[in-house]
This record gives structure tokens, sequence and C-alpha cells, in this order.
């Protein structure tokens, strides 16, 4: 029973909760419960409100208390759980969440929140069986198949996946979500014509968002069809024209496609028309300047100040390393001091630094700033580049430390797969393979590549049975490799090797192949996402293998040419059919030009280390579960 005055002042917490208000409706719901201290519906207005309010204890001892009068049900054991889960306590929801789906276990909300649990916790199976008993519970819930297909996806199985989020389309056949979880996952299991349907069904489902054009565009290139790519994501900027990401692909694609037009005309135009996105005007200043239109980014830059553009850490670098660049170096190093110390820990501002310091002869000040990133982030690739090439310009002994030439540049040769007698039979159906997947017809913007073109994507997750077994050979080739590494803890390359006998405790973060063409080559670079890269000849044309000078060849040591360093390669290696070179993924390398009407095919790809997962499978899971 309450009073009338008691259930005005309830239903005023409960207004103020349903506003928003909740710091007011704490404080009244406290006031009610001093003459109503059992009143179950205003504890629960409490626990709500407290939490929301920023204020935990008070919300849990809400909790507690309703748990203690009104044990036994099922929602109360729901409402706790999620709150111990955000608040991070998993062990304790984890035990609520449990005693909610025992008192309810026809309910769905205690088996969703355990699945979300266990699939961010990585116990997949867990997951897998909690999102199965939803689906039981609530078949019409999207959610309980998407979830089933995420914990399958970790789990390693792509088939079950596609199979759960086929079972939940066929009891829910307009469930945007789930015709874009299963593009998603036929995409990364490599059918991409099927992925390429399943995306235009989550479309005409209702399912709309700028990943959507970006991954359809991929999937429609990796299936063949290069013009109905860049066609998807010319409509996704048109639907989307702020999301710069979805225009650095767009314009990648325009120009790998070699279509008629300005690449970044769209991307221009909607920065002018977002001076409040930094993200937009960074990628327009970026692709200026790998398409080498360096008056245009300085043009750009100096617009971006006109309007007002937020000065983000890449801006300020941006802008920093553009007055250097016309030729003004003091004001240069003067801005990239102010920048570093407004982003003292901003890797973009104290990279762009390092580079910069290196071109203007203070090789000491380039390698403090790599110490820094280094001390945040010590596998950092990029940073233990430039730092190996300062200490080169110090004479410091501690470059032949991070840089063995000898030691780290490890030739290994691919086993013969059964079925083949000889190496030149596997690496020519090899080639033959490869040849068809290269549907681009210019480089890659944001490549090494000069003269030729990059497959796209993952390169391994291609459903050939070819690209299998090379795959599996390779990892053989790794795990002899790994065996001979040195056991040094204290080395950022050596320090990372695993005992692997199959190389299977390796995950790749990338695999592709390069076709390069008469005077093709590779710019100096490094690889940013790896810990050892490679390089595999699949095919050599007689220029190469014949040549008495280095027409064709690896070098190693000469940093990036942008550096205007001028040092000479510290090795340079001839490559050979069928052979695999490994280096550490930090180590400045490229290619020389060959003159042949023959192409040059590699197959190369990055390993991280066992601890580490592959992020393009990582970015997929993200995308199916919610």
């Amino acid at each position: 029973f309450m009073t009338s005055s008691a259930r005005e002042h309830y239903q005023r917490v409960r207004q103020l909760t349903q506003q928003g208000r909740y710091p007011r409706a704490t404080r009244e719901a406290q006031k009610l419960l001093q003459t109503r201290p059992a009143h179950v519906p205003t504890l629960q207005l409490l626990a709500m409100a407290a939490e929301r309010a920023g204020y935990p204890a008070k919300a849990e001892s809400a909790f507690q208390e309703l748990l203690r009068i009104a044990p036994g049900r099922a929602q109360l054991e729901l409402d706790y759980g999620r709150f111990l889960r955000r608040l991070g306590r998993a062990a304790q929801a984890e035990t609520h969440l449990l005693e909610a789906a025992r008192l309810a276990p026809e309910a769905a909300g205690a088996w969703h929140s355990l699945a979300l649990m266990y699939l961010a916790q990585g116990r997949a199976a867990q997951a897998r069986a909690s999102g199965e008993k939803m689906t039981r519970a609530a078949a019409d819930n999207p959610a309980a198949w998407e979830l089933c297909a995420a914990a399958c996806q970790r789990q390693g199985d792509l088939e079950a996946a596609i199979a759960y989020c086929k079972a939940g389309l066929e009891q829910l056949p307009e469930a945007e979500r789930l015709h874009y979880s299963l593009a998603q996952l036929l995409r990364e299991a490599g059918d991409f014509e099927g992925s390429a349907e399943a995306y235009a069904r989550a479309r005409a489902a209702g399912f709309d968002g700028p990943e959507l054009y970006r991954n359809w565009s991929e999937a429609l290139l990796e299936s063949g069809n290069p013009n109905a790519a860049l066609q998807q994501a010319k409509v996704g900027i048109e639907r989307f024209p702020d999301h710069a990401i979805l225009h650095r692909t767009t314009a990648r694609l325009h120009c790998e496609l070699d279509a008629p037009g300005d690449p970044v005309a769209p991307l221009f135009q909607a920065a002018q028309c977002s001076p409040r996105n930094p993200a937009l005007w960074q990628t327009l200043i970026e692709l200026l300047k790998r398409l080498r239109r360096h008056g245009e980014a300085s043009a750009a830059l100096r617009e971006a100040r006109r309007l007002g553009v937020p000065r983000s850490p890449a801006l300020l670098a941006l802008a920093a390393a553009d007055t250097a660049e016309n030729g003004d170096q003091d004001t240069s190093l003067r801005r990239f001091d102010e920048a570093v110390a407004r982003f003292p820990e901003d890797p973009y501002v104290l990279l762009n630094f390092a580079m910069q310091l290196l071109k203007s002869a203070d090789p000491a000040k380039a390698e403090a700033m790599c110490r820094r990133v280094l001390t945040r982030a010590p596998f950092d690739q990029l940073a233990l580049a430039y730092r190996g090439t300062a200490w080169q310009l110090l004479g410091d002994s501690r470059e032949g430390w991070l840089l063995d030439y000898e030691r780290m540049i490890v030739s290994a040769d691919v086993p013969l797969p059964a079925g083949y007698g000889d190496r030149e039979a596997f690496f020519a159906d090899l080639r033959t393979v490869l040849e068809a997947l290269h549907r681009t017809r210019a480089p890659p913007i944001e490549q090494s590549v000069r003269g030729g073109t990059q497959t796209n994507g993952f390169l391994f997750r291609l459903k050939h049975p070819l690209l299998a077994t090379l795959e599996r050979q390779i990892r053989v080739a790794l795990g002899a490799v790994l065996k001979r590494f040195p056991d040094d803890r204290k080395h950022p390359f050596w320090s990372r090797r695993r005992q692997h006998p199959a190389g299977d405790g390796l995950r790749f973060s990338g695999a592709w192949s390069v076709r390069l063409q008469d005077q093709g080559f590779h710019a100096n670079h490094i690889h940013p996402q790896g810990w050892m890269s490679s390089a595999l000849y699949i095919a050599l044309p007689k220029a190469i293998t014949t040549a008495t000078d280095h027409a064709g060849h690896i070098q190693f040591g000469s940093p990036l040419t942008e550096l205007g360093l001028d040092l000479p390669p510290r090795r340079t290696v001839k490559p050979t059919l069928g052979t695999l070179l490994l280096f550490p993924s930090y180590m400045w390398h490229g290619t020389l030009p060959f003159h042949s009407d023959e192409p040059r095919i590699t197959v190369a790809f990055d390993v991280l280390p066992s601890e580490l997962v592959n992020p393009a499978a990582t970015r997929c899971a993200k995308s199916v579960a919610r």
C-alpha cells in the first residue's frame, strides 16, 4: 500500500528517469526509500538512475537490496549481471547471468548477455553454446544467429558460421544485418561472387552504411568485376561523402583501374563541404602527396587553415612537413616542436618529425623521437626502421645489433608438394593461377610497386587448391627457419621467435602477389604491419636470371628515397625461382628495375608471432558480432 503522496513521489522519480535527469532521479529515489525502504519499483529506478548518473556504488547497493528482498527473480539477476558486466567484473556477472538463465531458461536475455560476454573473453565454444540456446528461445531475434556465427568464426569454423547466417535468414529473410554478416563471412571464405550478392541483398533489406559500400566494392573487385567495384564505391561516397576511409578506397580503385578523371576530385569537394572533419582533409593531402601533386597538397593545407579545419595531430604534422618541402626548413622544425609539445605521445607526429629530422641531418634528435614511440610500442616497425637509419648516420654500433644483414636475411627453399616432380612445374602452375588474379591495370597508389600490379586482399583466403598447398608449404619452410633463430629476449626481432615445427603458430597479417613489368621495381620501403616479411619468386624473366648486373635484384639497407640520404644498400640478393627470402619487416628493402617483356612475379607475406591475431579476421569478427 502507498499513500497518494508516495505514489506522486514515485511517479516523479519515474518521470525524471525517463527524461534522463539521472542525478536528480537518484536523489528523489533515495528520499522515497526513506519512507518506503522495500519498494521494489523504486529500487529498480534507483539502480538504473544511479548507474547512468555515474554512481555505481549506489546502483550496486540498490541491486543487492533488490536481490535480498525479492530473490528468485530472473529479471533482477539478469539486470544485475548486465550491470556487473558493464563494470568489467566478468566473473561475478557470469554467476548472476547463469542464475538468470537457470530461473528462466526459455527467455533469451540471459543467453544473449552470456554469449556477448563469452565472445568478448575469447571463450568461443561457450559463446556458441549460449547463442544456440538463444536461437531456441528466440528464433525470431537476428542477434541470436549473428552471435552463433561470430562464435563459429572465432573458432575458425567458417562453414558453420555461414550455415548459422543462412539458417537465420530462412527464419528472417528481411533481417538486414544477417545478410550483411553473411556477406562478410562469404568474403572471408573466398566466395566473392556470393559475398557481392549478399551485400546487394543486405542493401535491398535496408542495411546502409559506409562499410557496406567499401566491402561490397572489394568483393566485386575480388570476384573479377573491377568496373562494378569502382561504381559501387562511388555510390558509397555519394551516400556518405564525409567518410574518409571510403573516399580512400574509391581513390585507390580509381587509380589502380586507370579510370578517366581525377581520382581525388570527389574527396576535395567533400572536404570543402566538411570543414569540421579533419580526417577528410588528412586523407586528401596524403593522397595528393602519394600522387606527387605536391603543389595541390600545399594548396589544400592552406585551404584547410582558411576554413578553420580543426588542427588534428596529423594535419599539424602534414603542415610542418609541407613547410620544409616548400623550402623553409627552420619553420618546419619549429612547427614540429610545437606539434610534439601539444601531442607528446602521438606516433604520427613523432615519426613524421623523425623523418624530417633525418632529412635535415639531425639523426640524434630523430633517434630520440623514435625512442619515445618505442617506449610505448616496442615493436613499431617504422620507428625501428628510422632508428636504424639514425644509428647508421651517427656511426652507432647498435645499428649492427638492430640490423644484421647477414643473419637476418634468410633464404629458404619452399619444399615441393606431393604430386610434383620438379620445381619448375610447380611454380609454372602457380604462375598461371596468380596471373589470373591480377585484375587491376596500374600500381596501387599507397604501396611500393612501380610499374606493375598487386593483388587485392589476403591471398591465402582465395579458394584455389594450389594456393592452399602453397600456404602449407610456406609454413613448413617457416618452421625450418624459426628453428635456427637465436634466443635473444632483448632484441626486437629475435625475441619474437616461436618454436613451431610446422610454422602453424604464426599468423599472417597479409599476403599478396606482385607482377612487375618491363622497367618495374619496388621503391625502398618497410612493412609496418609485420614482424617478418618475405619475397617468394614465382616467375623470373631471363633478363634477371642471366643478368651480369643487379637488374631485378632485391636490395636491403637503402632507406626511403624521400629521406634524400642516398645511402647505398648494405646487401643485394639475386632472386632465384622458388626461393623464399625472409627478413625483418622493419628492414629497408626495394628492388632494382629490369628490362624484359616477361613479368617478374612474386608472392609476399607478413607474419606475426602466435600471440597476435590476424587483424583481417578480427575486423570481420567485429562486423558480425554485436
